[in-house]
């Protein structure tokens, strides 16, 4: 059988539409799941609230190599976001994620998973906040300070 050719529109179509037929073949496996999960989580995304501002990450300390650590022991993992001149500053270790609004300043942050639930807390006077740690899922962090909204890119905890 020779593949398909889904260069060709018909063709996608009915493959498609024979695929939608068929049904669903069951339960998919872990990796499947994670990706339907992003799937949604992008259309989410698409249709959200178009004032939130994207941080980008701008340090992420498992790409830094340059130190080395021979007590055997994981360290914390730091990342930094930041969009104009606000930043979102994250430790991520085995007691949650500690994170820090800079400037320092009060505000809501949020953090969701792709799956849709979110938790939410309030960043104190000095910008600091907490959250238990949900372990190897896709979660981003929403802050809204001062009229501003940012939500950051999606990370593996």
């Amino acid at each position: 059988m020779p593949p398909p050719n889904w260069n060709d529109d018909n063709e996608l179509i009915r493959d498609l539409g024979a695929a939608l037929r068929a049904g669903p073949p069951g339960r998919p496996d872990p990796l499947e799941q994670m990706v339907i999960d992003a799937a949604e989580t992008v259309r989410r995304w698409r249709t959200s609230d178009p004032d939130l501002e994207l941080a980008v990450l701008l340090y992420d300390s498992t790409l830094d190599r340059r130190v080395l650590v021979r007590d055997g022991g994981e360290p914390p993992r730091t990342l930094v976001f930041g969009h104009g001149g606000r930043h979102v500053e994250l430790e991520i270790d085995d007691g949650g994620i500690e994170g820090q609004l800079v400037p320092p300043q009060p505000g809501t942050v949020r953090l969701q998973t792709a799956s849709g639930t979110s938790v939410e807390t309030t960043a104190d006077e000095v910008g600091c906040f907490h959250f238990e740690l949900p372990h190897r899922v896709p979660v981003r962090i929403e802050c809204a300070v001062g009229g501003e909204r940012l939500l950051t890119e999606w990370i593996v905890t």
